[in-house]
């Protein structure tokens, strides 16, 4: 007898975090397939940018040197290879300046570099950053960064120890942001702490669009496991009105359907996610599977 299965994407970013994407059996056995980081802004880039060219922490009161004042030049003409070399220079001959090691960290979360992101690099400088100015005006930002990769690792690798390294940064950071709790649900699904992932997202406001959709998909994942379907029902009509071509979201709803035995509701959206993509495997299994239970 073939197995029932559903798809879910989540973004701890919200997270901005990371996609981490579950597989889940009817029987409801997960294992984690795909983790891949990608950037949330967090705060605006030009206040981001002002911190750059020494506006807003009165480090920079201190004065600069010609290599620092070089690196600042080239990260805004966004030749950041330069930039990274004036900026290794200046940490050689001032270890202790947390500006540098923002403005690295910096770099490596937003450059590319033959093609590559370096974020082991980015977080390698924000660490050093919270090391040295714990106080600083960016600490929050920086912190919430290394949070979103240690997620990404965590998860990719299935790293307890790297998402405790994430929750502890996390739970350090004053503000109330929808980012961190994003994040902290995504830590406790993979924990399988459901309640209280449910809590984190529930609070989660002020979304764009596309993390929006992410929130109510993970908030119906939630709530499928722990048997809440009629919840789950409404958060995934919410993802699907948000975006009618989620597959993903059709794919969870048609599982609701089928735990609230309304099997023709379940038919019609494992059809609408195979009308999305009919290479879609988990939707197709679905299709097969309820037709070897229900008949047409």
């Amino acid at each position: 007898m073939k197995t029932f299965r559903f798809r879910n994407i989540i973004i701890l970013a919200t997270i901005a975090i990371g996609l981490n994407v579950f597989n889940l059996s009817f029987w409801l056995k997960s294992r984690n397939d795909e983790v891949n980081m990608v950037n949330v802004n967090t705060a605006d880039d030009q206040q981001l940018n002002a911190y750059a060219t020494g506006l807003l922490d009165a480090e920079e009161a201190l004065p600069k040197s010609k290599n620092y004042i070089d690196a600042i030049n080239s990260f805004n003409r966004k030749d950041y290879a330069i930039a990274v070399n004036e900026l290794n220079v200046e940490a050689e001959n001032n270890p202790k300046l947390a500006r540098t090691y923002f403005l690295l960290g910096r770099i490596y979360e937003i450059a590319e570099f033959s093609g590559e992101k370096y974020f082991s690099k980015m977080v390698k400088n924000f660490e050093k950053y919270i090391e040295l100015k714990p106080e600083g005006h960016w600490v929050e930002y920086a912190k919430l960064k290394a949070a979103q990769y240690y997620i990404s690792i965590g998860l990719t690798q299935q790293s307890p120890a790297m998402l405790d390294k994430a929750e502890k940064y996390l739970k350090a950071i004053t503000k109330d942001s929808s980012e961190v709790r994003m994040a902290l649900g995504a830590i406790y699904m993979d924990q399988n702490n459901f309640k209280k992932a449910i809590a984190e997202f529930e609070k989660s406001a002020n979304l764009q669009p596309n993390e929006l959709n992410l929130k109510y998909n993970s908030l119906g994942l939630a709530y499928i496991k722990t048997g809440r379907y009629g919840n789950a029902e409404n958060a995934l009509k919410i993802a699907i009105q948000i975006e009618p071509e989620n597959k993903f979201a059709h794919n969870n709803l048609g599982f609701v359907y089928l735990r609230l035995k309304k099997f023709k509701d379940a038919r019609v959206q494992f059809e609408e996610a195979l009308k999305i993509d009919p290479k879609y495997k988990n939707a197709k299994e679905n299709l097969e599977w309820l037709d070897s239970k229900y008949a047409k």
